[in-house]
């Protein structure tokens, strides 16, 4: 509670000390310290009337800006403590205020500060620090976002947006991505986060876009936007389903479909099973979301509406089914049907055996009568199917099934057991029809029929008798009326249905060929049933053929069980036996049945008995025929392979009829192709509208041929020949013969005999002819194997029928003449083509089934796997790798040509690789991998011809256009081609520059005319990138630079006369001639660009010029701002530089008056920038010169004595003259208390040191003085070029005082030069020539920071070495030296104003406090670090600690060691100057460094005991509050004398507070002696008196809580002693004020006094009572009075008339001595009180009548006396006016008054009154 209340004092005691402060003051100062912020808030927030929430951003906002001052001001450091005392992040405030800064340099000042904090750490946040800021930047554009977040966001910046919530964050990006559409904010957008906004915002078609990616693949060809890319990247999660569901309220059919395609439904339609139903089907995804719909009450639903049918999907579980089963008693039967469907399967013979059980329990079931069974034929369905259908089997199923009991059935039962013979014994006799009927009442029913003819046909008998039977097309079909049943049916359905579909015609087909396998013994039953089947349109020839069969092969044996495909192997094999007993009569029509009924039982297994007894025996024939009459596939002979006597002749025989199996592929995209035959088609594929189910082999005949056609590769005629026109076994008859053999031996003789119409040939030469005929190629294979000795010709026949190249053969014969020498060329012709036309397949078979050895095959590999298997592996190499390993042998052989040599073989070889590569590919993909196997193969080591690495580099740069430009690579082969030169220009005349650059760098040819062309033909499209690329690109390239400087001109000439962009590009074509020296240069004139460039700038218009760059000279770019743009040439230089002499222009064009205006603007701009090279070259060009350039050229020539004001004209004398009367100050010596910020634009001068130097110096010559006056007042009259003027005219002023040449002076680089010879010279003003230095050559205030901290600092450390200097003697050893004739300490104020930042001074002086404390450790042998402020300090003491060496020179020059006292010493200066620094531009950042650094050294010196050091410490810096612990250490020490010393005025005023101040706060011991120590030494009369006056207030207060009791004081010895005390203490403090001149103070102290003298003297009278009485007496208290009351009681009651007027000063109350009189004189009866107040005081009539008063109400309430009346007769007496004093009397009754004032004279003055006995009047006047 203590603390509260405590902390409640402290809040108001601040918040009072807050009242009258501004608002902004009060914020920076908490701001800065760090404390309060949080009660500032409150009290600003109180007095605004806000919230303390609201008012927290404007605190913010104050703080913002006061920072921003402060970083401006490059106070980096103390802005920082000040963003981390308000809790903000410095890392995204500094980072946000460089980015918004204007002032580069101080933005990258604040971006280094950010670097060197944390190096680390800045360089992983800035990307997240540069992200945030574009948002910042993107969401202060977009002010209806910021409208809707501005109580989430009041104040956009970065550090809001990086504290924000992720979430919140990311709904934000959405919203600014929404409102601004910026792609780049797409990449860091949640989905989430989308999706809830475009569920919030309702945008329900970017919603369905978006749904719609999900599961839809995107068409490439599709444009899609950015967003909806972002869309198909997205997956739509279950939350963001959810969160749609509760929010949307009125979604679209088409979004709710989508939602439904991924299994969520809206709340409306939840538990719509409908809805849900219809939605999913719509979106053709039920079975997708079957375990969703088993969730539902689905089957309760569809069994509710009869839907019994849809209960069989598999969304419907089977456990709802049998827990309805249990519940649904009445449809229990059908759900155990339905269960048993969905969990058996009708594939599996052992399930369907199950589900027809289950279907004949429920028809018993649900018809309990037997006569119903008629209309559910399907249970004999179920039945039959369950076994293998066969007569045996159906007439055993329906005697021992429980269906005997059908009647239609009845009569079947009979057929099958009397035999289908007896046909009319199980039909009913005319008896039985009798005995049927013979009990029926003829009468009765024609009563009941009133009169009608009773008969069968009677249709009512029949409706109210007869048994309903209606009979269907089966009924028809077992009359063997075919065609009406069909006719029947057709009816039927269409009455029914009203059309006919496909499905039902199928199912009637179905029971048909059902009824024919029943009846399979009937023939004329089966042939109507196929009659019907015909007619409905279905093919019967798989029923027929497996009647066939049953009927013509031996029946199976009883009991033997198996599938249908066991029946089939076991036919085949009866086959095999029926051959082999009769094997010239081969069962074809037997063996054709098989192979139909077994392609449509397993496709692909077809009955192998027959081909294994063929293949066995080696009968390659009949296999053939078998093979091409049934169009089998060679999958099947390959399967045969095992099962052949002699291996081989199954391997060949596969390998002549494999060929074209699976046909050689046509590419895509060949070079050079011809065109493939249109007669080979592709098999087409014919789809039904239905889906059907067969449960028979007889069934769905379309699809099986469809798998049939499918499954099978080829057939033996498509592979034989193309065409089917004759039998191959017919050719082969008729090509046989018995003639010898025949041996071609020249091409002449092949052609002849391939075409001629010669004699009959042999049976090979006649294959031969046959194949190219036929176009066979296995005649061929079949040919060599009858001609050995014609192999090769035969291998020539076979590749050029196979890959189509006969007719070209021809061709190439007629070209060739059939010349032998020719039959390379035209061997190689054909090879070339099969190649080039992608028949490699054909070339590389072609060699292995004739040339099985050849080496030529490994190459016809490799371009086979490459080209037909794109297989470009390890072992693809090794083919290639194997064929030149033999032609490095020379094994290398071709047929009908023999061993080729090495040369020609190696060269046609990389042909064939080069056509492979143009024509066998389909991408360039492929194209570049057959060229990386290549490459990877090595055959760079061997070949020399074709360099195929750089031919791969060359295709992945411009395979995209070798096809466009028809570049033909087989050229690449020849020795010197030039076909890559080719393609390099067919790809510049293409424009593809890009890959024209590329090939041309890979082939290292030139890249000028590409770049030109390229620059030329993006200049013809309007596109003129930005002059750094094309700068880049020369670098890249290599190029001259000269090219650059032509497309320029030409880009600039096309751009017009007159334009911003003509001026740029001239601009640009200038910078790269002087970025690369191109002048002189003899294609272009560099002076007319220029002038043309500048003439178009004047032309311009004038809203244009603000986007323009100014042309500056190489000079001033390279030279003068690396230079700081401080001219160090002379004017003759600079004219060299500029060339004027050498300026030729031609053709110049006259310039107008805004022309010239803008000229002149031009070269003023120039002349302020620094480029006087740029002006003089301008004003010679246009012959123009401003004002301004020519007072600086004079300005230059004066300075160098180029001209002199004697030869100046009288004109030019006046004019100078008027302007060195008006000379502006800029250039004059200032006051050294000019404001530092104004410094730069004038200059420093040294008041104090003019008188002395002028009166011991020799001054400057006249003329120099009349030269610098005159220069002065030229530059004063300068408005632009003023840094050159001043450069110019403070250069001179050095040079004068320095007594130097001017021109020494302006060419001097370096600085510290020009400093040292002020320094070291006696030299007129020095510090004003040291500012001239400074200022002239541009020092950065770094710079001069340094150079005045190492000058102070030498002349601090220099004195300290007082032994070895003999000037120095050691009583000034503590006083610093003197620099440049001032005392440092007394005229620091001036070097002050040297320094254009002050705050960089004092920093270096730290830094040599650092580096002292380096050289110490560096003294005692430890660690130390080294650096520049250390080696700079290290150098002056080894400078200036050297001793002194004697005559003799023996001493060696071993460094004084400074003791740690003298460090201390120069310690503490160097604080105490770097303190100053700080101060003089309130630098609060340097201070507080300079107070820790004083702290620590406190403690340092305490140790040592240096109390000196300590005292100048605390006096020099004078920060007394914050250095307090200076005075603990001194009066720990006892040492607080040394605070005593002699010190100046402005010293001890400061101190003397300080002292007061803390020993009021502190309260040390022994502080009140302190304190009148320091008091009496500093004279402090007041602070003495008031030390008197609390000492006397103790004792005051001491008094009265010892003896005070109830307003009396106990009387004591004590309480007298203590009571002479305080009277004693109040006279010395009275005594003190008055030597002080405080006259009220004083007065108050003697008040206070008596009354001290007062209570004093009523303690002994009460002690003398006391002593009389022998009592202990109390006596009144006068010292503890506290109100007002007291103090009246005291006065009426106690106190003499005296006594109250001591009382009255004392408490500085007044006496109403009415009342006091009323109360001690009349009433209390003291009789000397009047008296005693007569003799102190003046009565008057006012008092008297305010005691009758008092009186006369305290007579009416008490009673009174006669001694009362005579004390207020007295009193009444005393009154003066006759009129009040009758009155008062009459009202008191006091007649002797009465009648004395009627007796008496006065008299006369009582005859005009009216006073009456009983009234009362207050006043009256004589």
């Amino acid at each position: 509670m203590h603390s509260a209340q405590a902390q409640a004092q402290v809040r108001d005691k601040i918040f009072k000390s807050w009242s009258g402060i501004s608002e902004v003051t009060i914020i920076k100062e908490v701001a800065t310290k760090g404390e309060h912020i949080a009660l500032c808030m409150e009290f600003w927030a109180k007095k605004r009337k806000i919230p303390t929430s609201e008012y927290c951003h404007i605190f913010y906002d104050v703080v913002q800006a006061y920072v921003q001052r402060l970083l401006s001001e490059r106070l980096v450091c103390k802005a920082e403590d000040v963003i981390r005392n308000v809790d903000r992040d410095v890392k995204c405030f500094f980072f946000q205020f460089a980015c918004e800064c204007q002032d580069e340099e101080l933005s990258e000042f604040v971006l280094d500060h950010l670097r060197n904090r944390e190096p680390l750490m800045y360089e992983q946040e800035e990307p997240v620090l540069a992200y945030h800021w574009s948002l910042v930047q993107q969401l202060r554009e977009c002010d209806s976002l910021l409208a809707k977040h501005r109580v989430q966001l009041p104040r956009v910046n970065i550090e809001a947006l990086m504290t924000l919530p992720e979430e919140a964050l990311q709904l934000l990006l959405v919203e600014l991505y929404f409102a601004n559409g910026n792609e780049s904010l797409l990449g860091s957008l949640s989905k989430e986060m989308v999706w809830q906004h475009l569920v919030d915002s309702n945008q329900l078609e970017k919603l369905q876009r978006w749904c719609r990616f999900q599961e839809t693949a995107v068409d490439a060809q599709e444009a899609l936007s950015p967003l909806e890319q972002g869309f198909a990247a997205w997956k739509i999660d279950a939350t963001m389903y959810e969160y749609a569901l509760e929010q949307l309220q009125q979604p679209s059919e088409v979004l709710r479909n989508f939602f439904a395609r991924a299994g969520y439904f809206f709340r409306d339609e939840s538990n719509d099973i409908p809805a849900q139903l219809r939605r999913l089907c719509t979106m053709q995804c039920l079975d997708k979301h079957a375990d969703l719909l088993s969730r539902q009450p689905l089957a309760k639903y569809l069994l509710d509406r009869g839907l019994h049918s849809l209960l069989l999907m598999d969304c419907v579980p089977v456990a709802s089914l049998e827990q309805l089963a249990g519940s649904e008693t009445h449809q229990e039967a059908l759900l155990n049907l339905i269960v048993d469907l969905k969990t058996n399967s009708l594939a599996e013979n052992e399930g369907f055996e199950l589900i027809s059980k289950s279907v004949q329990t429920y028809l018993e079931k649900t018809h309990d009568l037997a006569d119903s069974f008629q209309g559910h034929p399907l249970l004999t369905f179920y039945d039959f199917l369950g076994q293998e259908p066969s007569v045996r089997s159906l007439e055993g199923f329906l005697t021992s099934t429980s269906l005997g009991r059908v009647p239609y059935l009845k009569s079947l039962t009979t057929r099958f057991d009397h035999g289908p013979t007896s046909g009319s014994s199980g039909l009913p006799t005319a008896h039985d029809l009798f005995l049927k009927f013979k009990h029926i009442n003829l009468p009765l029913l024609g009563a009941a029929g009133h009169g009608e003819l009773v008969s069968f046909s009677n249709p009512r008998l029949c409706q109210r008798y007869a048994r309903k039977s209606q009979l269907n097309y089966t009924h028809y079909l077992k009359q063997q009326r075919s065609a009406y049943a069909v006719y029947y049916l057709i009816t039927e359905q269409l009455q029914l249905y009203g059309q006919i579909t496909k499905t039902q015609l199928f199912h009637a087909c179905e029971t048909v060929t059902q009824m024919a396998l029943q009846y399979a013994g009937d023939e004329e039953l089966v042939t109507h049933c196929v009659a019907c089947c015909e007619m409905l349109g279905f093919d019967t020839q798989p029923l027929r053929s497996f009647l066939l069969l049953q009927k013509k092969m031996p029946k199976r044996r009883e009991g033997g069980g198996g599938s249908y495909s066991d029946l089939l192997a076991e036919w085949d094999r009866d086959l095999v036996q029926q051959l082999e007993a009769n094997p010239k009569e081969f069962p074809l029509e037997l063996y054709q049945a098989l192979m139909r009924l077994a392609v449509r039982d397993t496709p692909g297994r077809l009955p192998v008995a027959l081909l294994e007894y063929y293949a066995s025996k080696n009968d390659w024939w009949h296999l053939l025929l078998l093979f091409q009459y049934f169009d089998l596939p060679l999958s099947e002979l390959k399967k045969l392979l095992p099962h052949f006597k002699s291996s081989p002749l199954g391997v060949h025989l596969l390998r002549a009829l494999s060929y074209e199996s699976i046909g050689d592929r046509q590419h895509k995209r060949n070079f050079q192709r011809p065109a493939r035959r249109s007669g080979e088609a592709q098999p087409q594929t014919n789809s039904s509208q239905e889906t059907m189910t067969n449960s028979s082999h007889s069934s769905n005949q379309d699809t099986s041929m469809q798998q049939l056609q499918r499954n099978t590769d080829q057939s033996l005629c498509t592979l034989l020949t193309h065409t089917a026109r004759q039998d191959l076994f017919a050719i082969i008859l008729c090509s046989t013969n018995n003639l010898p053999d025949e041996a071609i031996t020249t091409m002449a003789q092949f052609l002849d005999m391939m075409l001629g119409s010669a004699p009959p040939h042999c049976s090979s030469i006649n294959l031969l002819r046959h194949c190219i005929r036929q176009e066979q190629p296995v005649l061929a294979v079949l040919a060599a194997t009858l001609s050995e000795q014609n192999r090769e010709w035969c291998w020539l026949v076979w590749l050029a029928v196979a890959s189509n190249q006969w007719n070209h053969l021809l061709q190439e014969a007629t070209t060739f003449k059939a010349r032998e020498e020719n039959r390379l060329e035209w061997v190689w012709s054909i090879i070339r083509g099969a190649v080039a036309g992608g028949q490699v397949n054909a070339l590389l078979h072609s060699l292995e089934i004739f040339q099985p050895d050849c080496k030529f095959t490994h190459l016809c590999r490799f371009l086979q796997l490459t080209a037909q298997q794109e297989d470009f592996s390890d072992a693809t190499i090794v083919e290639l790798r194997q064929f030149f390993c033999s032609w490095s042998q020379d094994a290398v052989t071709l047929p009908l040509c023999g061993s080729l040599p090495r040369k020609q073989a190696m060269q046609r070889s990389i042909g064939l690789l080069i056509i492979q590569l143009q024509s066998n590919f389909d991408c360039i993909l492929q194209q570049q991998r057959f060229l990386d196997c290549i490459c990877r193969s090595d055959v760079g080591d061997i070949c020399d011809l074709l360099d195929f690495c750089l031919l791969h580099k060359v295709f992945g740069v411009a395979a995209t256009w070798l096809r466009e430009l028809d570049i033909n690579l087989e050229q690449l082969v020849k020795r010197d081609s030039s076909e890559y030169r080719r393609l390099v220009d067919a790809l510049t005349e293409a424009r593809a520059y890009e890959e024209a650059l590329q090939l041309a760098t890979l082939l290292q040819l030139p890249l000028s005319d590409i770049v030109y062309g390229k620059w030329l033909a993006e200049l013809e499209g309007g596109v003129l990138r930005p002059h750094q690329e094309y700068e880049r690109e020369i670098q890249q390239h290599a190029l001259p630079p000269a090219i650059l400087v032509n497309f320029l001109l030409q880009a600039a000439s096309s751009a017009g006369q007159v334009g911003l962009r003509r001026y740029e590009l001239l601009q640009s074509a200038l910078g790269v001639i002087k970025q690369h020296h191109l002048f002189p240069n003899e294609s272009f004139d560099r002076d007319q660009i220029e002038y043309d460039m500048v003439l178009c700038y004047l032309q311009l218009p004038e809203d244009q010029l603000a986007q323009l760059t100014i042309y500056h000279s190489e000079y001033y770019e390279q030279i003068m701002l690396q230079e700081r743009c401080v001219l160090y040439k002379s004017f003759s230089e600079l004219k060299e530089l500029a060339g004027i002499d050498d300026l030729s222009i031609s053709g110049k064009t006259p310039l107008t008056s805004d022309m010239e205006t803008r000229l002149d603007a031009l070269l003023n701009t120039l002349l302020d920038k620094g480029d006087i090279v740029e002006a003089l070259r301008l004003q010679e060009l246009f012959e123009f010169r401003p004002n301004d350039l020519r007072f600086i050229v004079f300005a230059m020539a004066l300075a160098e004595g180029m001209t002199s004001i004697s030869n100046l004209s009288s004109k030019e004398r006046q004019l100078l003259g008027e302007i060195e009367k008006s000379a502006f100050p800029k250039f004059n010596r200032i006051t050294l208390n000019q404001n530092v910020m104004t410094r730069w634009g004038s200059d420093l001068s040294d008041t104090c040191s003019d008188s002395v130097a002028l009166e011991f110096e020799e001054i400057p010559s006249k003329e120099k003085q009349q030269t610098l006056d005159t220069l002065l007042g030229i530059g004063s009259k300068l408005k632009y070029g003023v840094e050159l003027g001043r450069r110019i005219v403070l250069a001179y002023r050095a040079a004068m005082y320095l007594d130097k040449e001017y021109l020494d002076v302006l060419r001097t680089k370096d600085a510290g030069v020009l400093l040292k010879s002020a320094a070291g010279e006696d030299c007129l003003q020095r510090l004003l020539v040291v500012s001239d230095i400074q200022i002239s050559t541009r020092m950065t205030p770094k710079e001069i920071a340094e150079s005045l901290a190492l000058e102070l600092t030498t002349c601090i450390v220099r004195p300290r070495f007082y032994i070895f200097n003999a000037k120095d003697q050691p009583r000034n050893a503590l006083r610093n030296s003197d620099l440049w004739g001032h005392s440092i300490d007394r005229d620091f104020h001036l070097f002050l104003e040297l320094a254009p930042n002050t705050t960089i001074l004092g920093n270096c002086l730290l830094e040599y406090c650092d580096a002292l404390k380096a050289y110490r450790r560096y003294q005692n042998g430890q660690m130390f670090e080294e650096t520049e402020a250390f080696e700079r300090l290290s150098g002056i003491i080894t400078q200036y600690g050297l001793p002194t060496p004697p005559p003799s020179g023996t001493m060696t020059g071993i460094p004084q060691v400074l003791s740690h006292k003298k460090q201390n010493q120069i310690y503490v200066e160097l604080l105490i100057k770097a303190h100053l620094c700080f101060v003089h531009e309130c630098s609060m950042e340097g201070i507080v460094s300079v107070l820790q650094k004083a702290k620590a050294l406190n403690g340092q010196l305490a140790k040592a005991k240096s109390w000196s050091l300590i005292v100048r410490m605390l006096i020099g810096i004078a920060r007394y509050r914050e250095m307090f612990y200076c005075f603990d250490a001194l009066i720990d020490n006892e040492q607080f004398e040394s605070l005593l010393g002699q010190f100046d005025e402005d010293q001890k005023s400061g101190l003397r507070q300080a002292i007061l101040s803390y020993i009021k706060e502190y309260q040390p011991q022994n502080g009140k002696e302190l304190l009148r120590l320091a008091a009496l030494h500093f004279l402090m009369y007041k602070e003495l008196a008031e030390m008197w006056t609390e000492e006397a207030q103790d004792i005051v207060n001491k008094i009265q809580s010892m003896a005070e009791q109830s307003n009396k004081l106990r009387c004591s010895a004590q309480v007298q002693t203590l009571l002479q005390q305080a009277l004693e203490n109040y006279t010395h403090a009275t005594e003190n004020y008055l030597l002080d001149n405080k006259l009220l103070l004083a007065q108050q102290s003697v008040s206070r006094a008596e009354l001290m003298a007062m209570q004093l003297d009523l303690c002994n009278k009460a002690l003398e009572k006391r002593h009389n009485n022998n009592a202990n007496l109390l006596c009144v208290s006068v010292i503890g009075v506290r109100t007002r009351e007291q103090f009246r009681e005291l006065v009426n009651t106690h106190l003499s008339v005296p006594q109250t007027l001591i009382l009255s000063r004392a408490y500085n109350y007044d006496v109403n001595w009415s009342e006091a009189l009323l109360s001690q004189f009349v009433l209390l009866q003291v009789s000397n009180y009047l008296q005693e107040y007569l003799c102190h005081q003046r009565i008057n009539d006012d008092v008297i009548e305010q005691a009758v008063k008092g009186y006369l109400l305290h007579a009416q309430s008490n009673a009174t006396n006669a001694k009362q009346e005579e004390s207020l007769a007295q009193l009444v007496e005393l009154i003066k006016s006759v009129i009040l004093k009758y009155k008062l009397a009459s009202i008191l009754g006091l007649k002797p008054i009465v009648m004395s004032l009627i007796n008496d004279s006065p008299v006369h003055y009582l005859r005009d009154t009216n006073f009456g006995r009983s009234e009362f009047h207050t006043s009256g006047d004589t």
